[in-house]
């Protein structure tokens, strides 16, 4: 390989480290967001002579970024379907649902730790994107707007109060509470093994393994704390120091490759 394909692959590394600290600062204000780590891996060419190995360097090359699951911090909001979670799990999330079709088999699932949600109008707990929260069955949650109580009155929703364990309690009227779902975690083997597919939300792959599914505060899911969301655990410092540190990176990496050229450039003339 040629001097030049080597500085190549720096620069690469380099532009690719830029790429993953600039994504983790736009999203730091991105409730539920995990910020990611570029990794790399040295290159080697190993030639055998006489049963001694010798082996060359050839640059470095990029692997799949490693997302941090630490815990963000959490702001207090006091929205009723504001939720986070302290500790282990993620909200699933199911596909977007339609007014003909309540129940879904084979729907690809996703999984957040943001926990902004609203009523749609139908009634479901679904989030910012439109995508139901899953409860028991992994089935969509669904509240009632309106109740029909035994004189054949209608009850207008008047409150909505979600416990540490997940359990949804809806009130109508004055005094009318019912419960209407309980919320259904998931953790994983290997969370580092999830597939990050944008808008804080991930997937399962082989590597993630496949999810244990549970309520809050069993085994080892955490808790839900409601009127509180989950904030970035990026921090903006640590991310321009990196950011400043791997500039100063490719700005070596150009001049070495400006100097190399400047070399073959006298050698043939």
């Amino acid at each position: 390989m040629s001097m030049f394909s080597i500085i190549k692959t720096g620069i690469d590394s380099a532009n690719k480290d830029i790429a993953v600290i600039s994504n983790n600062i736009a999203n730091a204000s991105t409730n539920g967001f995990k910020r990611s780590e570029a990794q790399f891996e040295d290159m080697y060419f190993s030639q055998h002579n006489n049963s001694t190995e010798i082996a060359t360097g050839m640059g470095v090359k990029n692997i799949k970024p490693r997302q941090s699951f630490s815990q963000g911090s959490f702001q207090q909001t006091g929205g009723s379907l504001d939720l986070a979670i302290m500790g282990e799990g993620f909200f699933i999330l199911g596909e977007p649902i339609s007014k003909n079709a309540l129940v879904r088999e084979n729907e690809t699932l996703s999984y957040t730790r943001d926990g902004s949600f609203q009523i749609d109008q139908l009634g479901n707990i679904v989030n910012t994107d439109g995508l139901p929260m899953l409860g028991e069955g992994k089935q969509p949650i669904n509240v009632p707007v309106t109740l029909v109580n035994n004189f054949g009155d209608p009850k207008i929703i008047s409150e909505i109060r979600v416990d540490d364990n997940g359990t949804i309690q809806a009130t109508y009227g004055l005094d009318d509470t019912r419960i209407v779902g309980k919320i259904l975690l998931a953790d994983f083997v290997n969370e580092h093994g999830l597939q990050n597919v944008g808008n804080a939300r991930f997937v399962e792959t082989g590597e993630s393994g496949e999810p244990v599914e549970g309520f809050a505060k069993e085994r080892s899911l955490g808790k839900i704390l409601p009127g509180a969301l989950e904030k970035s655990n990026t921090d903006i410092t640590d991310e321009l120091v990196t950011m400043l540190r791997t500039q100063h990176a490719f700005s070596g990496f150009s001049k070495i490759l400006q100097s190399e050229v400047d070399t073959v450039k006298r050698l043939i003339g």
